[in-house]
């Protein structure tokens, strides 16, 4: 470490109080300008990225939080147990303290087995309550080539170059960073100038500002619009630069973004490149593209960018209805507060400067690991933080890292292995019926949860407990207050029933035309009528099942015990009829 010191400038690091890069940002296919800060005696520090197409973004930490301003213009905190820890590590790093033998940090040697390159010494610094970081010193320069520091789902892996002499120190003018899970969304800086100050721009380290892109039309106080629930997914309609309303999932979890067919239907175009994970294992590619004016009743949010997704056909159909145009989520609820009436079917938003929460819900407080909100919640009495996910059309599903950690995998042995889908591909777990589930004073009792064990993916966190949807929140009449980072939890007097599947197939419709049955469950009533997987359906009762959509289908075997539906099958050239009574 002390080739470290001296190749980067010495005692002459003690003069320096700030220092700032601007630079040339390449990123998801596009190229913008960036502009890095770094207070090196307090160790806050800053970034801010501009790119064509999806506009500006920041990141900063004042010393108390970190901030994001996101690509939509609203602002929000990473201030949940995971953000905080690693906010101390880059503290750490930032004010160089891993020079310091009397640093309050556990400084430990790597593996010549984990250099990859070959050519570094590894370090690894624990600072007290941060998260580790992996520290890759080139053996020949002494300088830094590389940090990696583990994230909930991942590995972060920032790459520093072509070092040069700036004044009396030295400082790289390449920075790269990607995720080694969704890589083609890293970033590489090319440093153009750098400015070196004895003493710190307070200015450059402070909450970010939202940008004022919304509005309420006619000077409404709220806006209150249905929405519906197919196949148990929770849809909300808004317009796009004024075209006729089209429905989007409504999802905290989520970000504005088009179906490629909905966004070829609107007239617009994508740019840029890069990829999108969710709950699959895997990631699905996407471009940006920028809208006008979204609205959502009298709710108008301006100069808007939208991912645009190819998603696949399963995705977006509904039958003989209006296509699914794709997703909203984080940059509504960042500038209103969010009624949601399962009950009713109703939305209701208010502007957050004008919310003043007047009902008897419990109140919990929500934090930020990313985009989704957090709460916590306890299974079996094991508390962790969930995230609270409109999203999630189904059960509570709980993550195998808390699943381990707290005995739960080994005390549910059982249960019927279920396969779901998400942005990245397939999920997977198996159906546990969990004893209790508590959150905000209520508790639930005999809950089915999903007991997952993904390895990739958003269920595959290690900072989480896993992820509450519709069957928790259907129980309540929820509202979302981020501003106050609050969730209102008002018991509903006539919970959503989630009706359960009585006949043992797992399904989904990848054509028009055909209902193809992915798994058959053992026991059951297909599995008993001589439905395999493989099987596909093409008709319902008489009614073809171009006419069905995925959700119709789940209303159909839904129904009360002892309904008979009449299928008919096609299995490569073959064709037959099976009568299936549910049960």
């Amino acid at each position: 470490m002390m080739q470290l010191a001296g190749a980067s400038g010495g005692t002459a690091w003690n003069a320096v109080a700030q220092v700032s890069a601007t630079g040339r940002l390449t990123s998801s296919g596009l190229r913008g300008t960036a502009e890095l800060d770094s207070d090196v005696r307090d160790g806050r520090y800053a970034a801010r990225y501009s790119l064509p197409v999806e506009g500006t973004s920041a990141e900063v930490y004042d010393g108390r939080t970190v901030w994001s301003h996101d690509i939509s213009g609203g602002v929000h905190p990473y201030d949940a147990w995971y953000p905080r820890a690693r906010a101390i590590t880059q503290r750490f790093l930032t004010r160089r303290q891993y020079l310091d033998p009397g640093a309050a940090a556990s400084i430990t040697c790597g593996t010549p087995a984990e250099d990859a390159s070959g050519r570094d010494d590894l370090v690894v610094v624990t600072p007290r309550y941060g998260i580790p970081a992996v520290l890759a010193i080139d053996r020949r320069t002494h300088l830094l080539d590389s940090v990696s520091i583990r994230t909930p789902i991942s590995t972060d892996v920032t790459t520093y170059g072509d070092y040069r002499q700036v004044g009396e120190i030295v400082l790289p003018f390449t920075i790269s960073s990607a995720s080694l899970f969704e890589p083609e969304n890293g970033y590489r800086i090319d440093v153009t100038r750098y400015r070196i100050a004895r003493s710190v721009n307070v200015a450059d380290f402070r909450r970010p500002a939202a940008d004022e892109k919304a509005r309420m039309r006619g000077n409404a106080r709220f806006t209150t619009v249905p929405i519906a629930l197919e196949g148990r997914q929770l849809l909300v309609w808004a317009s796009i630069d004024g075209h006729t309303p089209i429905p989007f999932i409504l999802d905290t979890g989520g970000h504005a973004i088009l179906d490629t067919v909905a966004a070829k239907q609107l007239g617009l175009r994508g740019a840029g490149s890069g990829v999108s994970g969710g709950s699959g294992s895997g990631t699905i590619a996407l471009q940006y593209t920028r809208v006008h004016s979204v609205r959502i009743g009298d709710a108008e949010l301006l100069d808007q960018p939208f991912l645009v997704i190819p998603y696949s056909y399963s995705f977006y159909e509904r039958g003989k209805k209006l296509p699914l145009a794709g997703i909203l989520g984080l940059e509504w609820l960042e500038r209103y507060a969010a009624r949601i009436d399962y009950a009713q079917r109703t939305l209701t938003l208010t502007p957050r400067r004008s919310f003043h929460y007047r009902g008897r819900g419990a109140s919990l407080r929500i934090s930020f690991q990313e985009d989704m909100p957090l709460a916590r919640a306890a299974a079996d009495g094991s508390g962790g933080d969930f995230g609270v996910d409109t999203g999630n059309a189904g059960t509570l599903i709980l993550y195998g890292d808390f699943l381990r950690r707290t005995g739960l995998l080994a005390r549910y042995t059982a249960g019927v292995t279920v396969r779901g889908e998400g942005t990245g591909g397939a999920n997977t777990g198996r159906i546990q019926k969990l004893a209790s589930f508590a959150i905000a004073g209520h508790e639930i009792r005999s809950l089915d949860a999903d007991f997952t064990q993904m390895k990739t993916g958003s269920f595959s966190s290690w900072t989480e407990a896993g992820d509450l949807g519709l069957s928790v929140l259907s129980r309540f009449t929820p509202t979302f207050d981020y501003a106050d980072q609050r969730l209102y939890l008002e018991p509903a007097a006539h919970p959503y029933a989630m009706l359960r599947n009585r006949s043992g197939l797992a399904f989904t419709k990848n054509d028009p035309d055909v209902i193809e049955v992915i798994a058959v469950r053992p026991n059951s009533a297909a599995s008993d009528s001589g439905v395999v997987a493989g099987d596909r359906i093409v008709a319902v009762d008489g009614k073809s099942a171009e006419e069905l959509s995925a959700a119709d289908f789940l209303d159909l075997v839904t129904a009360s015990a002892g309904v008979a539906l009449n299928l008919t099958i096609r299995h490569g050239d073959a064709k037959r009829n099976v009568r299936l009574v549910l049960r």
